[in-house]
């Protein structure tokens, strides 16, 4: 027999709007007994660090980059269309869009199809080139809350860390070594070793290197996607943060719990959310 647990938390919007908002979020418990678990998986951009500090600044260098490699430097009409192609209008993001929650092959993809002629090895250039404006723009890499404090209260309980992000893997690790987390983090899936989000590779990798079962791992992200990388993998639990890109009526409808940011995943009682 399957319980529901109501919990009530008031969370501030992520959207610039200081009124607290009260809402319910629910947990499943089978059998009125709350399973163990032994590894959390988090996305990247928006659950560990801050989005719009770093990401907008990237793309849109990449796109001014690209117009001027293909000889449609101040082409406005043309920069739009990159623009919106992945999910940035005027300076938001779209929380279904590409620039979200895509690979790094979804972003070349998305501005060779309103591109006016083929680019040969765009997907490279992209994943280089958002390479290189991290490494130009790391002093904008900033982390959601105090990292290291939340991921040695998560070690303390003896839970495995693991990260599942869209992003390449050496942008992943030169934003985690600025952050200095890095060491902290025992298993590292990125979209160019792993199938991309909602797949389920990632989280079967994941549990295979450490030995868990499904049912023993929390799936924590920002956006429809991870959620749904959760479902999809029959995780114990998808938990949504408003710290990115999603909005709190997306990731009710998908998440067990949603939360303002990982650093509610700890209550001030040292227990995790769905203890």
């Amino acid at each position: 027999m399957e319980v529901s647990l109501y919990f009530i938390c008031n969370v501030q919007s992520q959207l610039s709007n200081t009124d607290e908002l009260s809402y319910f979020e629910k947990a499943n418990v089978n059998g009125g007994e709350v399973l163990m678990i032994k590894g959390i998986l988090f996305d990247k951009d928006g659950t560990l660090l801050q989005f719009g500090t770093i990401w907008i600044k990237v793309v849109e260098e990449i796109i001014d980059d690209l117009l001027k490699m293909i000889g449609k430097t101040g082409n406005r009409d043309l920069q739009k269309q990159l623009c919106l192609s992945i999910g940035l209008r005027n300076g938001e993001v779209d929380e279904k869009g590409h620039l979200a929650s895509g690979t790094t092959l979804d972003i070349a993809n998305a501005f060779q199809a309103v591109l006016p002629k083929q680019v040969p090895l765009l997907h490279q250039w992209v994943s280089e080139n958002i390479l290189k404006k991290t490494k130009q723009l790391i002093e904008y890499v900033k982390p959601v809350c105090n990292l290291s404090s939340l991921f040695s209260a998560i070690k303390q309980k003896g839970v495995i860390i693991g990260i599942a992000t869209a992003d390449d893997y050496e942008t992943t690790v030169l934003c985690l070594h600025h952050l200095g987390i890095k060491n902290e983090i025992q298993f590292l899936g990125t979209a160019d070793l792993y199938e991309k989000k909602p797949g389920t590779q990632v989280v079967e990798k994941f549990c295979e290197q450490f030995g868990l079962e499904k049912e023993e791992v929390a799936v924590v992200g920002d956006t429809v996607v991870d959620l749904k990388t959760a479902q999809n993998s029959k995780v114990r639990y998808g938990i949504g943060v408003l710290s990115g890109v999603g909005s709190k009526q997306e990731l009710q409808s998908l998440a067990d719990f949603v939360i303002p940011n990982v650093e509610h995943l700890i209550n001030s009682n040292n227990e995790f959310i769905w203890e």
